[in-house]
């Protein structure tokens, strides 16, 4: 559990390092609806996951693992604008972890990567992943070879979709198979690499903590190499995130270039604590293996039925997948009954500086732009922050066009934003002809 919340913590550090504290406090779009006053959610923010780790570790008591659990909830309402898929793996995978037998963890381990790779595999499978020029899988490759000067290899951005989804399919079939343990991790190391390198190494470290904790006998963590082995690791892999790392902004500061050196020699340790580890395979299930299988299977089936009948799309692992609010593929043909509204935002006149003190100026400048439109429940609290500042952002609320391509406005009668759980994105591009990467 210790392992996880630090990987948690880890995805934090990473957040502030590259977008520092100026949004520290900000809470206008509360991922679940909730809005806490600014010290709360600054405490939330900042505070919550590094008491978390310190509590975990010095306190490993039930009641202990429950006030991690507390924290780590508090941290997830304190969460602004979106909730990530592998946050919200890491706070599943803590209250799993803490309130279950440790013999046990290897298992609730296990089960949570099978249900990993294959529901990110499965919902890959729609025409805007796999065929279309703007899948998620062509756009982020295409954008990488761009940033470290490779010429564009139309053939190669054709074929990342199905790389992309053969290797989450192989994967998650080969971690449920007895005796093919090492080659599915081998095969989640590339991959994650992979995903780390080109921007992504806080789902890597978090998807790693799990390989340890299902390598792990007696959900104990323990490794059977000497240290220089894991230091070895920590220096190879940090070299090839520093050499393979970038930038979207241009030149890597000295600060950034240390930050990708540290992710990649983070997740190397924890590759090498992973193959490393003593356990070759998971033990077989008993009974109360069985029932964490049928428990861990059922709530995964259930997140999948619920991203096909349109009742979320965030927290589902559904995160690069093209799949899209209003999308048209046979994962979004569903009609989303009383889903949220997205609404147009219009920027007032005069913005009062105190205004812009409570919500990001970016912020408004991207959700008031023509192209965007803006998911209802940020749009009930922006309303309320306006309104304090007696100005207004108009909000039109949308619908789909006759033509299913874009985003219109819609009937005279505005119907008022309501709050929300953010269960489908905050902010969309209006066209559905736009790309849209998560």
């Amino acid at each position: 559990m210790s392992l996880m919340v630090a990987a948690l913590f880890f995805h934090q550090l990473n957040r502030l390092w590259e977008y520092g504290f100026s949004g520290v406090g900000h809470h206008y779009a509360p991922v679940f609806g909730v809005r806490l006053p600014r010290r709360s959610a600054t405490a939330g923010q900042l505070l919550a996951l590094p008491l978390a780790l310190l509590i975990a570790l010095a306190v490993p008591s039930f009641v202990g693992r429950t006030i991690v659990v507390a924290l780590i909830s508090f941290w997830m309402l304190a969460t602004h604008m979106r909730l990530s898929d592998h946050c919200w793996l890491g706070a599943v995978t803590v209250a799993a972890i803490a309130f279950t037998p440790a013999r046990l963890h290897p298992l609730v381990a296990q089960d949570l990567l099978v249900g990993l790779y294959l529901t990110a595999a499965l919902l890959k499978v729609n025409d805007e992943y796999l065929f279309s020029e703007r899948s998620a899988g062509r756009v982020v490759t295409a954008h990488y070879f761009r940033l470290v000067g490779l010429p564009d290899f139309p053939r190669i951005q054709k074929a990342v979709p199905v790389v992309v989804i053969a290797a989450e399919l192989v994967t998650g079939l080969l971690v449920c198979v007895s005796g093919s343990e090492s080659w599915a991790l081998w095969l989640a190391i590339l991959m994650h690499l992979a995903f780390g390198v080109s921007g992504n190494f806080p789902f890597s470290v978090v998807a790693l903590v799990l390989w340890v904790t299902m390598l792990s006998p007696s959900g104990q963590i323990a490794v059977t190499g000497i240290p220089k082995e894991l230091l070895g690791a920590a220096i190879f892999v940090g070299l090839l995130a520093l050499a393979g790392g970038r930038t979207a902004a241009g030149r890597r500061s000295a600060s950034w270039l240390f930050k990708d050196f540290y992710q990649g020699a983070a997740y190397g340790v924890l590759c090498a604590m992973a193959v490393l580890s003593p356990a070759d395979v998971v033990a077989a299930a008993d009974g109360g293996g069985l029932l964490v299988h049928a428990l861990i299977g059922v709530a995964f089936c259930v997140n999948f039925l619920l991203v096909v009948a349109g009742v979320k799309l965030e927290w589902s692992f559904a995160m690069f997948t093209s799949l899209r609010p209003f999308g048209r593929s046979w994962l979004e043909r569903h009609q989303m009954r009383d889903g949220p509204r997205y609404y147009a935002l219009t920027l007032p006149p005069r913005i009062p500086r105190s205004l812009l003190g409570e919500v990001d100026p970016v912020f408004v400048y991207l959700a008031t732009r023509d192209e965007n439109v803006v998911h209802e429940g940020v749009v009930y609290h922006l309303e309320a922050v306006a309104r304090r500042h007696n100005v207004t952002f108009a909000p039109q609320v949308m619908r789909i066009g006759s033509e299913g391509r874009a985003l219109v406005p819609a009937a005279p009668s505005q119907p008022a934003p309501r709050r929300r759980f953010l269960d489908y994105p905050a902010v969309i591009p209006k066209s559905l002809d736009r790309r849209y990467l998560a």
